[in-house]
């Protein structure tokens, strides 16, 4: 997609975007006109993104900060609002598998994937509430969700439950939401080119834990999925789809983004 100013006015804040898929949908929103708040647990990453779009001509602020405290949460929202003057578009991105069969998974494998990708969500979505519950305030909430969210995977206990469990947060802030014209929804990625799909054997972490899938796993689920790979690039139109004015009729809706994985 070409820029068009389509979200000029708009702020938004996107979660876990100092790389990957947070990453692509902050740049691309704000070739589209919106300031950008750049979420994530590392200074470097978040000043990353950060640099990325303002050395383009955009406006962003970093706001380092874990979405697990509801102290952060506040104070990324509180960033947009006092950077920027209001918050319009809210991405909650941040999230990670932590893979393992259930007999032999740890309490904090369970714990830290579930704190960050689905209470994560639901402290943000919180901490948003008294800067979007207006009258005729016509913002978005769009969760980043996995096909994981539609189905089982072996290994996956903990992920696919918080990402059910997001999109039943999804559906209700939706209702809730509603009178203020507001929309939420959340999309149902499925492969998408990140560290987080990349060989666990390149030693990427998050919160301490090994991230990414033994070669010789990930090697057969590229073979299977060879028809629906996306970049972090490709996978962030979704998002702006659903930014877009012309989608305030969308909501309460899981888009499914996986280039034809069904469930």
């Amino acid at each position: 997609m070409s820029a068009q100013g389509r979200l000029q006015g708009k702020v938004a804040v996107v979660t876990g975007s100092g790389q990957g898929i947070g990453a692509a949908i902050a740049r691309l929103f704000a070739r589209e006109g919106a300031a950008v708040v750049v979420n994530s647990l590392h200074e470097a990453s978040s000043q990353a993104t950060a640099r990325a779009i303002t050395d383009a001509g955009g406006r962003a602020v970093a706001c380092v900060g874990d979405v697990r405290s509801s102290d952060d949460a506040r104070r990324i929202m509180d960033t947009a609002v006092q950077a920027f003057g209001g918050l319009d578009i809210l991405v909650n991105n941040a999230g990670f598998p932590l893979d393992e069969m259930i007999h032999r998974m740890s309490d904090e494998q369970w714990d830290d994937c579930v704190d960050v990708t689905l209470k994560g969500t639901f402290n943000c979505i919180r901490a948003a509430a008294p800067h979007m519950r207006k009258e005729g305030h016509n913002g978005r909430v769009i969760n980043v969700s996995a096909m994981a969210g539609l189905m089982g995977g072996m290994g996956m206990a903990n992920y696919c439950a918080a990402k059910h469990g997001v999109h039943g947060l999804t559906r209700t802030v939706a209702l809730e939401w509603a009178r203020y014209g507001v929309t939420c929804n959340a999309i149902a990625y499925g492969w998408v080119h990140t560290r987080l799909t990349g060989e666990r054997e390149a030693g990427a972490e998050v919160l301490g834990h090994a991230v990414g899938i033994p070669r010789r796993v990930r090697d057969r689920i590229i073979e299977q999925h060879r028809a629906n790979q996306q970049t972090p690039e490709q996978a962030a139109n979704a998002a702006l789809l659903l930014a877009l004015p012309e989608a305030q009729y969308i909501t309460a809706t899981i888009l499914n983004a996986s280039m034809g994985q069904m469930t």
